[in-house]
């Protein structure tokens, strides 16, 4: 039933942006913004129902739980909330510097000429098939981590400190540069924001081109901080790269980034096709993900306030 309302939504949102879009009637942006809560809460509503016998069995102790056996039907999440946390901080704390060089590059250091094909290409990067970033984490940049990783550590601490290629700094450092492009094309928007005479009213008071960036970068730190949660929230969701580099420990919390460990993404894909061998494993999989969207609601809530703040 909850289904079926979830596709007469679905349906009722495509003809509002039909008519918004071809008919410009007035009131289709608030159909449109209507149909889409309604949309958001229906699912949330859905996640709730489906995890509802594993929520009745365990309560919320599934949330604080480190365990996963499917045999004995125990399931905890814990690792793969922590996992997802972790991982997905690590990457915008690494694309942030990436993505305002990126953009400064782009705006003031580059030929005019070359500034639209590098920005181009940047932007081409953000629409390759996740699972070719997957593999290349695989094949080449896991290896390649856990090469310089022991590298470094055997120099200062004699031993090993990364056992495995997969592992969740790999999974940080390649979402990292997944969710680069995204807060690159977020700031550059707000960099060409910057109104001309408040450019030359910089350079008018003998500011250098260092501070007169400076100055911008301050003056767009809305789209800075919008674009930082957009990433941030692109990082929390994505599913099959970091499943093929991340390691699948599904049962032991971690909190050393070379270990290997888990998402909330990643579980979901990597157990899903045979949870219907068991009870509660499907139950369990949907508190994981009622868990992952009240995240991704709440940090792309703030994204969208911060780009929209003060506009009319």
């Amino acid at each position: 039933m909850l289904g079926l309302v979830l596709f007469l939504s679905a349906l009722v949102y495509f003809i509002s942006v039909l008519v918004l879009l071809f008919l410009r009637v007035r009131w289709g942006l608030r159909l449109v913004g209507a149909v889409s809560l309604v949309l958001i809460a229906g699912l949330v509503i859905l996640f709730i129902y489906e995890a509802g016998p594993i929520l009745a069995r365990e309560g919320f102790a599934i949330f604080l739980k480190a365990d996963w056996d499917p045999v004995r039907e125990s399931y905890g999440v814990l690792p793969a909330v922590v996992g997802t946390l972790m991982t997905s901080a690590i990457a915008v704390a690494m694309a942030f510097p990436l993505a305002v060089g990126i953009t400064v590059a782009i705006n003031e250091v580059f030929p005019r000429g070359f500034r639209n094909v590098f920005a181009s290409l940047v932007d081409l990067t953000a629409a390759m098939p996740t699972v070719i970033y997957g593999l290349w984490g695989l094949f080449v940049l896991g290896p390649l981590l856990k090469d310089v990783v022991n590298g470094v550590s055997h120099l200062l601490v004699g031993g090993v400190v990364m056992p495995s290629s997969n592992s969740l700094f790999t999974a940080s450092v390649l979402l990292a540069v997944m969710i680069t492009p995204y807060m690159a094309a977020v700031m550059r928007e707000g960099y060409a924001t910057v109104p001309k005479p408040v450019e030359e009213a910089i350079y008018a008071v003998g500011a250098t081109k260092f501070e007169a960036v400076l100055v911008k970068l301050r003056y767009i730190k809305q789209y800075i901080f919008g674009g930082l949660f957009l990433a941030l929230g692109r990082a929390m969701g994505e599913t099959v790269a970091v499943a093929m580099v991340v390691g699948g420990n599904f049962s032991r919390l971690t909190l050393n980034v070379f270990d290997s460990g888990i998402t909330i993404s990643s579980l979901v894909a990597l157990q899903f096709p045979n949870a219907a061998a068991y009870q509660y494993m499907i139950p369990a999989l949907f508190a994981a993900a009622l868990v992952l969207a009240i995240m991704g609601l709440a940090i792309n809530g703030v994204a969208i306030y911060l780009l929209t703040r003060g506009q009319t």
